[in-house]
């Protein structure tokens, strides 16, 4: 008789041994080894099989264990009567000689086989019945396919991953009597956030913060959206305001109405001119001798009416003034109790990094972060930038 935990821990080992592969051919080659091992207790498997399914039938198996037949004539002759459209009945146990034998697909109806040698008949009495072995069989390939569809899964978010890490720029920008430096960190692999330093003309430089509405991948889709589209409307020299409504209205044509991208973009010049459309996101803050300013002026969130209109801002960044854009993930950063970090830390924070560099002030507001909710993980994506203008 099977012993049901310890058959599933074997199971767990098993496909932790095999880890994450994107081909099933070297998927069945990890597992066939970790199958022989692991389920000699609880299945009494003495021998594993790997074979190649080919035009002609099976080629030379791959072999760990026991000594054992080679299966391909019998398997060849066993698809060549039931035809392929009855792979999909796989797992199958049957008697070859005196064991018994379980075969496995891995990965589709023209995948790997794995042919799992079970106890000899004289012992088969104290193994695992006809029934257990058939029914562990399907546990294992149900885990099997839920594992390479992880896999695949995992893979393709990496790939997000990557797009969407490409269309990053670099933390530092480099700008004339300026100290910049940005960040963005995903609370899942993938995120909804983006930064951007997009030159506009000699002397100035666009500043952008976004944050598409949720995290993750579709998230990721939407903040890639508005990464491309801003850089579409520099090169193409739109007048600001403009440039923000038809991305606006770009946005709206993608059907994803229920989702929203909130935008801080400005442009700021080298002789400390900041024109800038805050578009339903959390305001800017200027910090200079006058005291910390909100720079809210703009408009709705882009996306759900194509129609909206968008109004710029105005203001200048002093010889010694601090700039910082950041998304509501600083802000909304939560402790168990639901006591959020808040606008008064955030002030805090830039009054107490006034003397720092722009990356130092990242730094310590990220660790100011982790210290309001310490262990817990972050519940939406954070973005800052800091620029800092040299006295």
């Amino acid at each position: 008789m099977i012993q049901t935990k310890s058959f599933y821990r074997s199971l767990e080992k098993i496909l932790a041994a095999a880890g994450k592969v994107k081909k099933r051919e070297t998927f069945a080659l990890r597992i066939a080894p970790a199958l022989l091992e692991g389920m000699k207790g609880s299945l009494g498997v003495t021998a594993v099989h790997l074979y190649e399914r080919k035009k002609d039938g099976f080629g030379t198996p791959k072999t760990w264990g026991a000594k054992r037949a080679d299966l391909g004539a019998d398997l060849a002759r066993r698809f060549a009567s039931t035809g392929d459209d009855h792979i999909g009945e796989l797992p199958w146990v049957g008697d070859v000689s005196s064991e018994r034998v379980g075969l496995l697909a891995v990965g589709g109806v023209d995948g790997p086989l794995l042919v799992m040698f079970g106890p000899a008949r004289g012992a088969i009495e104290k193994g695992a019945s006809r029934t257990e072995f058939a029914a562990a069989l399907n546990s294992l390939l149900f885990a099997i396919r839920q594992h390479l569809e992880k896999s695949e899964l995992h893979d393709l978010i990496e790939q997000a991953r990557a797009i969407q890490l490409s269309l990053l720029p670099p933390a530092k920008c480099e700008f004339a009597g300026y100290d910049i430096h940005a960040e963005s960190f995903p609370a899942s692999s993938v995120g909804g956030d983006l930064y951007d330093f997009l030159p506009v003309a000699p002397g100035t430089m666009g500043l952008a913060v976004a944050d598409a509405s949720g995290h993750g991948l579709p998230a990721a889709l939407q903040a890639r959206d508005v990464a491309v589209g801003l850089r579409m409307g520099v090169e193409r020299d739109l007048k600001l305001v403009a440039a923000i409504e038809k991305l606006n209205r770009v946005i709206h044509r993608s059907g994803l109405t229920s989702r929203f991208i909130s935008l801080m973009f400005g442009e700021l010049e080298s002789n400390g001119n900041f024109a800038y459309v805050n578009a339903g996101h959390p305001p800017a803050m200027l910090m200079d001798e006058r005291g910390i300013h909100e720079l809210s002026v703009g408009g709705i969130v882009l996306g759900p009416d194509p129609t909206a209109s968008y109004k710029l801002g105005f203001t200048h960044v002093d010889r010694g003034a601090t700039l910082v854009l950041y998304s509501d993930g600083v802000i909304e950063r939560g402790t168990t109790w639901g006591e959020e970090f808040g606008m008064a830390k955030v002030r805090k924070w830039l009054k107490d990094t006034r003397k720092m560099t722009s990356k130092e002030a990242v730094d310590d507001l990220m660790r100011r972060l982790d210290e309001h909710a310490p262990r817990k993980p972050f519940e939406d994506d954070v973005t800052i930038m800091v620029v800092k203008r040299h006295k």
